[in-house]
């Protein structure tokens, strides 16, 4: 950019200005996109979809119920054991007339059977299969078998199967997502039998019945002696 400027003698004269140089590159904090998926597929307008956490706190703080994330935490253990990925763009998940997209990432799933030529009654019944089998396994480990987890991790595996290869084994993807939605370490109390909550809670309850057990015994102090 070129100023006009005067010397000492009133003649003008031009000086070069150079522009402030900007860096290259911006610095910027890490962000992790927090997808609330309760939110999301519950239609919930009043809960963000979708947040930027800069960290731990932040992550916690957009899932803040125990229930929102533990559901949240098991569908993205889910989604990572069937090898999918949320579809991304500008900070909204992109959807088609089949509803949230995913991408494929990692191995497909091999084995001893496949899942059928494109358009085929194999592939369909393996499906409807895959698709029944999952359901009555995991109905009946569930406090509430109409329950959100219970019905979005099945969407969340028909979504899977029909994003699968002809080669691909489906009951493979089916283990794999039988063991995620039967394992033993839920934090919640939406399974049945033992879970985290549940053990915490009892140990805690424990703990507090002896505290109050000292409490009276040193209340209560020692037991008086018979003086003959």
């Amino acid at each position: 950019m070129a100023v006009q400027q005067q010397d000492i003698f009133g003649e003008e004269f031009t000086k070069t200005v150079s522009p402030v140089r900007k860096p290259t590159t911006v610095r910027r904090s890490s962000t992790k996109l927090v997808i609330n998926r309760r939110a999301l597929w519950s239609c919930a307008e009043f809960l963000p979809g979708i947040t930027e956490a800069e960290d731990k706190e932040d992550a916690l703080e957009a899932s803040s119920t125990t229930a929102t994330y533990s559901d949240n935490s098991t569908i993205e253990r889910l989604e990572k054991a069937l090898g999918m990925s949320p579809v991304i763009r500008n900070g909204e998940w992109e959807t088609n007339a089949l509803g949230f997209k995913y991408k494929l990432k990692g191995n497909p799933f091999k084995g001893d059977r496949c899942l059928g030529v494109k358009g085929s009654l194999v592939q369909d019944l393996n499906r409807t299969l895959v698709l029944t089998s999952a359901r009555n396994q995991i109905e009946g480990v569930f406090n509430d078998p109409c329950s959100w987890l219970v019905v979005n991790s099945i969407a969340v595996l028909s979504t899977r199967l029909r994003m699968m290869a002809d080669n691909e084994d489906p009951f493979a993807c089916l283990q794999a997502f039988l063991e995620v939605m039967l394992q033993q370490d839920f934090i919640d109390n939406s399974r049945k039998g033992e879970t985290i909550r549940n053990i915490a809670k009892r140990d805690r309850m424990r703990e507090v019945r002896a505290e109050r057990r000292s409490q009276k015994e040193q209340i209560a102090g020692p037991s008086d002696l018979d003086v003959d």
